[in-house]
């Protein structure tokens, strides 16, 4: 029988994850309190957060939010970080926490928005740009040709100038 706080889980698991734009389901196993709490750290610091769940609650929040590309990545101990700024960023402190245990965080798969990630697919997701990167980029495409037409303008109005000076001087007598 479903019991109110399952009910209550499974909302809330459902919010991290419709608001998540990278979730990654991994095993902890390994991990001490000590190493998952350093985890946990430096994820937060990072825009994410991670969690253990049971995997049927863990499901039925997928389904609720159209994320069913995470259940087949759900079986045995899991754990599953949600990612909601930088992912690259993300990315990078799961795969550098893989590297500092005796027993690496093995990656089970996860998603990026609603596309399917493998387990070898997060070195993919660090080679993304970070949010300031894309922004500058961004920012930087709509500028060029902006500046374009102001200097093409620029140029017309100190040509119209430079013609009616030209007009002046030979409409004016020499020795004035």
């Amino acid at each position: 029988m479903p019991t109110q706080r399952k009910f209550d889980l499974v909302a809330e698991l459902s919010e991290k994850m419709e608001r998540s734009q990278l979730a990654v389901v991994a095993d902890y196993r390994g991990f001490n309190v000590a190493d998952l709490s350093a985890l946990r750290a430096k994820l937060r610091e990072n825009g994410a957060e991670l969690v253990v769940a049971k995997n049927t609650l863990l499901r039925l929040a997928a389904r609720n939010t159209g994320k069913e590309g995470l259940e087949p990545n759900l079986e045995g101990p899991t754990a599953v970080v949600f990612a909601y700024d930088d992912v690259a960023k993300v990315a990078k402190v799961l795969l550098d926490a893989s590297k500092v245990t005796a027993r690496p965080f093995k990656v089970k798969g996860g998603l990026l928005g609603f596309s399917p990630l493998q387990a070898d697919g997060l070195d993919a997701v660090t080679k993304l740009p970070s949010r300031e990167q894309a922004l500058a980029s961004i920012v930087g495409g709509v500028a060029a040709p902006v500046s374009g037409v102001v200097g093409v303008l620029n140029a017309a109005i100190s040509n119209i100038a430079y013609v009616v000076q030209a007009r002046i001087d030979q409409l004016q007598p020499a020795g004035e």
